[in-house]
């Protein structure tokens, strides 16, 4: 993407009205669609830099103290910006039974955890395929992927999380043996650890998978997953930001 600016755009900025256009632009065309591709400088706008840069830089808290929320010319940001993969923010897609995950985030409409970066919706898309092919193909009783939340649509802090603030981290649901699932903990006599097994496998074969929040302590044995407080009755995904291209 050719973008160029003569002065830096943010927080603290030079904030050309050209430089600013071209910025909230950019950002507006990759998803960011809570500001307006405008040439005024404001709260929203710093905000949507600050996203762009946790997401660039596999941050899962946005933490102002870490972002500067300022575009500079010649910056990691305005290379990230201009770069080919540069993140898209989007709504996590819903899935389906043939594509063997589901977004609960989508059917629950009071539930706004439901949107991210398009690295994550890929992930996630392509984790439900090799755990359908590798799985439930020989298993097809077995839980679906259950996806529940993921970020807020404009990122950033929310009450039902420490973390999940820039479109990195998604929830996974617990399966039950009899398929269903969520509403239980790993130690339930009806948890599928097969299945939950299978899911984690499928994730960590995806090139951006970084690490999974689970207090399975058979699946933490095996090196599958990891101890985290709160997650005994779901399974955490993450992913890492890929190399700019």
């Amino acid at each position: 993407m050719a973008i160029t600016i003569g002065g830096s755009v943010g927080l603290n900025g030079t904030n050309n009205p050209d430089d600013v256009l071209a910025v909230k632009t950019r950002l507006v065309e990759l998803g960011f669609a809570f500001i307006t591709a405008d040439a005024g400088m404001g709260p929203s706008t710093i905000k949507a830099i600050r996203l762009f840069q946790a997401i660039k830089g596999g941050l899962t808290v946005i933490n102002p103290q870490q972002l500067d929320g300022r575009v500079d010319p010649n910056g990691d940001t305005i290379k990230w910006l201009q770069a080919a993969n540069a993140p898209r923010w989007m709504r996590m897609p819903a899935g389906s039974k043939a594509e063997g995950f589901v977004n609960d985030n989508i059917a629950d409409v009071a539930d706004k955890h439901d949107f991210g970066t398009n690295w994550m919706a890929d992930t996630l898309t392509a984790t439900g395929a090799t755990y359908r092919d590798e799985h439930l193909a020989t298993n097809p009783g077995a839980a679906l992927l259950h996806i529940n939340d993921t970020s807020l649509p404009e990122g950033g802090d929310t009450p039902a999380h420490k973390e999940h603030e820039a479109g990195l981290q998604s929830d996974i649901r617990l399966p039950h043996k009899d398929g269903s699932v969520g509403g239980i903990v790993v130690g339930a006599a009806t948890y599928d650890r097969n299945a939950m097994r299978a899911m984690i496998k499928a994730f960590l074969k995806q090139k951006l998978a970084r690490r999974i929040f689970l207090n399975d302590t058979t699946l933490i044995s095996e090196g599958l997953c990891h101890h985290a407080g709160g997650h005994d009755n779901h399974a955490h995904f993450e992913i890492k930001p890929p190399a700019r291209e």
